[in-house]
């Protein structure tokens, strides 16, 4: 599958987003990206600095919010639903291939994923559903990017 968006970092939306759906949360003191993997940090509030799915994952930052300055500042977020389609960039560690179809990995950092991590025992993950690898892609990203779903393991 080739997609027409190589983003350098992040969550990219694919599906068409009911923005009525989009979950308000208070952000931690740090700056998030559009397109971050977002997770509670212990006392309700959005942050970025988490790097492993977790039972805590809020889901993708819709929008930019620098909040390292300003303690009140909210951040919508897309929820983690299983019918919203995102094309992320593969980190670690080889080019994507055919074979990780089917599979659900962790991230590798907060906007990107690590394709050999398949080692979810239950929670979150991202289910890869297609990938990417044209001369677009290998040249936006060296590894490629995988296109799916966030997928819940129990």
């Amino acid at each position: 599958m080739k997609t027409s968006v190589y983003q350098a970092a992040g969550f990219f939306l694919l599906s068409e987003l009911d923005s009525s759906g989009l979950r308000p949360y208070l952000a931690a003191a740090v700056n998030i990206a559009k397109g971050d993997a977002l997770h509670d940090d212990g006392n309700g509030k959005a942050t970025n600095a988490t790097t492993a799915f977790a039972a805590t994952f809020l889901g993708i930052a819709a929008e930019p919010c620098d909040n390292s300055s300003d303690a009140s500042l909210t951040v919508r977020v897309i929820p983690p639903l299983p019918q919203y389609s995102f094309c992320v960039p593969v980190k670690q560690n080889a080019v994507i291939s055919q074979t990780a179809v089917g599979t659900i990995v962790d991230l590798e950092e907060v906007n990107n994923i690590d394709i050999n991590d398949t080692s979810i025992a239950a929670g979150p993950g991202f289910f890869i559903d297609a990938i990417d690898i044209s001369t677009e892609a290998i040249a936006a990203n060296t590894y490629g990017y995988a296109i799916g779903h966030f997928a819940y393991v129990s």
